[in-house]
């Protein structure tokens, strides 16, 4: 009774008139469902601390044999009001978010805080979106190698980044396989993103990471391997055509 858990909202599904479910992801429960009540009216007490990507304390009876919790109140830590005020940023911490759903279902609370508290005011968005793709494809076990070829396992010649083998292909085996040869530069911030951690995020700005060519890299990484329509990353696409 009165079991109380702080999280972050990802997702929100209208339910009947004015009612909605929302999805909270936290470190006590992983990912809860709540059933909030009045969500659509004004007047709701709760309204202001369960909207999407708003971190709150929520009271809530649990139980594990529900598909959802009956939401009892909600108190806002903090609601990301500079991602909300920013269409990029809020279409970015959208697709941060389905993958924090689709993906990284258990014990990636401390990764999406990072990822959300760092958006608010961070100078390199996509830096931030980067980190934590690469940072999720790594937890599922999806990462791309970086460390050598992905065939021959050499350090030397590395010229390329192959979907099929999931990761660095050298000049040697590029020969039978075609692919593209990518500059010196870019195969540098590849390695990067994926070694980098939140931890070293200071350090990170400036060195060419803000890119969106480096998310369609591990977005490619993450279709090739898991069936997810991301319909944020969609939005991102159409951003930059």
């Amino acid at each position: 009774m009165n079991d109380k858990a702080t999280g972050i909202v990802i997702k929100q599904i209208d339910y009947k008139d004015n009612d909605a479910i929302i999805t909270v992801y936290c470190p006590e429960y992983d990912k809860v469902s709540l059933y909030v009540k009045g969500y659509k009216k004004i007047t709701s007490k709760n309204v202001y601390a369960t909207q999407l990507f708003d971190e709150s304390a929520f009271l809530f009876d649990y139980n594990p044999a529900k598909g959802f919790q009956i939401l009892k109140s909600a108190s806002l830590i903090r609601e990301h009001a500079p991602i909300k005020a920013d269409y990029d940023k809020t279409v970015i911490a959208s697709l941060i978010c389905e993958v924090a759903d689709e993906l990284w279902p258990e014990g990636g609370y401390s990764e999406l805080k990072s990822a959300l508290d760092m958006l608010d005011d961070y100078p390199e968005s996509y830096t931030v979106l980067n980190l934590y793709l690469a940072q999720a494809l790594k937890q599922a076990g999806i990462g791309p190698n970086v460390d050598g070829c992905s065939i021959c396992g050499s350090t030397e010649g590395i010229e390329a980044v192959s979907m099929s083998e999931g990761g660095f292909v050298c000049h040697n085996c590029n020969s039978q396989l075609h692919l593209p040869v990518s500059e010196v530069s870019y195969l540098r911030q590849v390695r990067i993103i994926n070694k980098a951690s939140f931890e070293v995020a200071d350090k990170l700005i400036g060195l060419g990471l803000d890119s969106f060519q480096l998310t369609e890299l591990l977005m490619s990484f993450m279709n090739n391997y898991l069936d997810a329509n991301f319909r944020s990353y969609k939005s991102l696409v159409n951003l930059h055509k």
